[in-house]
């Protein structure tokens, strides 16, 4: 058995190291996934697409292109673009059997991050037992309004539960979903999520 050793002290053989000396190791969302993501996932041509259709053609229109997001986004997350911190939340989850928050986080965040670089979003919640984020400024939004679109309702929120759906699906997390502020009312878009 080799012993490893960090700062003069032994490393305890059940510890896994984040670190490879010699080795870059990313931590950070790959610039090539949002390139990859925005390319097909267009936000501004998605909305300008919706001129013209009713509030239900739109909603089914909003659904599909969150899946299509998200699938995308988990394909090239695990995939090509795989990162250190995709590794370890992965390790992490096989060795403890704890999947919710952090798996389904990441792919929530990446999803924002490759689809709506711009967008300001903040986890204000992460327990084993709830997740809760926020919106700030969200694209979509501003595209809508851009294009001079008026739907009723909140037809966009279509697209963000269906991505999230999409995730949880990927992790097989059981997980309960709701909007719980908007940002044409509250000033932000709360999403909050339930395990169990």
């Amino acid at each position: 058995m080799t012993i490893k050793y960090r700062y003069g002290k032994p490393i305890p053989e059940r510890l896994i190291t984040l670190e490879k000396p010699g080795e870059p190791l990313l931590f950070d969302a790959d610039k090539g996934l949002i390139a990859d993501v925005s390319a097909v996932c267009n936000v501004k041509a998605f909305i300008q697409s919706l001129k013209g259709k009713s509030e239900k053609e739109a909603e089914d229109a909003f659904a599909a292109f969150g899946r299509k997001i998200m699938e995308m986004t988990i394909g090239l997350a695990d995939g090509k673009y795989l990162d250190r911190t995709g590794e370890m939340i992965e390790k992490v989850a096989q060795q403890t059997g704890i999947s919710f928050p952090h798996r389904f986080q990441r792919y929530a965040e990446l999803s924002i991050i490759a689809s709506r670089p711009l967008d300001r979003w903040n986890i204000a919640k992460a327990t084993t037992k709830e997740l809760r984020l926020q919106v700030l400024a969200c694209a979509v939004q501003r595209e809508l309004q851009e294009a001079g679109i008026e739907l009723r309702g909140l037809p966009c929120k279509a697209l963000c539960m269906a991505s999230f759906r999409a995730a949880a699906d990927e992790t097989g997390d059981n997980l309960r979903m709701e909007l719980e502020k908007t940002l044409p009312q509250d000033n932000v878009c709360e999403f909050a999520f339930f395990c169990g």
